[in-house]
């Protein structure tokens, strides 16, 4: 989609107030999520025998405060985190982890978590939670047989807002080992255009609370390698968003558009070792 010359230098998303409910509520963009969902978790029950090495590790003592585990073969490996999407208030590990599927086999071991979701959790709380689960995982590196310096977050759409937040939040405080790099699908990186929208019944966002959220507004990590990736049928609403985290974040240093896909069926290439987008994940991580 073309994006046109109008976010070129932009800083911020702008969305006139009639216009958030279409680009942003998905499922009526997309009707065919249910299909596509469905083969997710088909796909995802297909590889969990032959490549789960451990499912449901606790990182908290929440009920969807927990992750898979898939080990790939030798020592010290790379680790992916996957953050699934769902905008913060649907989703599951157990919808997404066909995701791991090339990663492994091409040496990279991968966690899949879950996080408490709204309306029941803000996303602040969320955000602790990713801080929760990677210290947790920092604690168990010897028994994952992980790298703690080539630790790499993918995340969808709501995943990929928590992906980017959480590396920015991680390289400002300085305390931990910044992540290696974020891969943020059909991600979320200003929040001010959701407020009008019926996704924000849940979420409950004032303009004070999106923009304290939103990775526009944080410093970019500063040695963190940032890819952002699209499918090209993708609402302009989010075209728009990747475009401008890579006006405001000097650490993005690819942007995939990935063709023929929209915001839900975009995951099906990066699961395909074969696919361009898929090479270029595992390039950076092994790199």
């Amino acid at each position: 989609m073309n994006q046109g010359t109008s976010t070129d230098k932009a800083l911020r998303v702008i969305c006139a107030e009639q216009d958030c409910e279409a680009g942003y509520n998905l499922k009526a963009t997309f009707p065919d999520f249910p299909q596509v969902l469905q083969g997710w978790q088909e796909a995802t029950a297909a590889i969990r025998q032959p490549m789960l090495s451990e499912a449901d590790i606790a990182y908290g003592d929440g009920a969807l405060q927990g992750f898979d585990f898939y080990r790939a073969a030798g020592a010290k490996l790379p680790l992916l985190i996957f953050i699934h999407g769902g905008y913060w208030q649907g989703g599951d590990k157990s919808d997404i982890g066909f995701i791991a599927a090339p990663y492994v086999r091409a040496g990279i071991s991968v966690a899949v978590m879950n996080y408490s979701l709204a309306p029941q959790a803000s996303i602040e709380q969320m955000a602790e939670e990713v801080h929760a689960l990677l210290a947790r995982i920092r604690g168990m590196a010897d028994q994952l047989d992980i790298d703690l310096a080539r630790l790499s977050l993918m995340g969808h759409s709501a995943g990929g807002h928590l992906a980017a937040y959480i590396a920015a939040d991680i390289a400002a405080a300085g305390k931990d080992a910044p992540v290696q790099a974020v891969f943020a699908i059909s991600g979320l990186f200003d929040l001010v255009p959701l407020i009008p929208t019926s996704l924000n019944k849940a979420l409950g966002l004032n303009v004070q609370r999106a923009e304290q959220l939103s990775p526009v507004l944080m410093a970019g990590p500063s040695t963190t390698r940032v890819h952002t990736i699209i499918g090209e049928q993708e609402t302009e609403q989010f075209h728009i968003q990747a475009a401008v985290i890579a006006n405001c974040w000097p650490q993005v240093v690819a942007h995939h558009v990935v063709p023929a896909t929209h915001h839900y069926t975009v995951l099906w290439p990066l699961a395909d070792e074969n696919s361009p987008v898929c090479k270029a994940v595992i390039s950076e991580i092994l790199r």
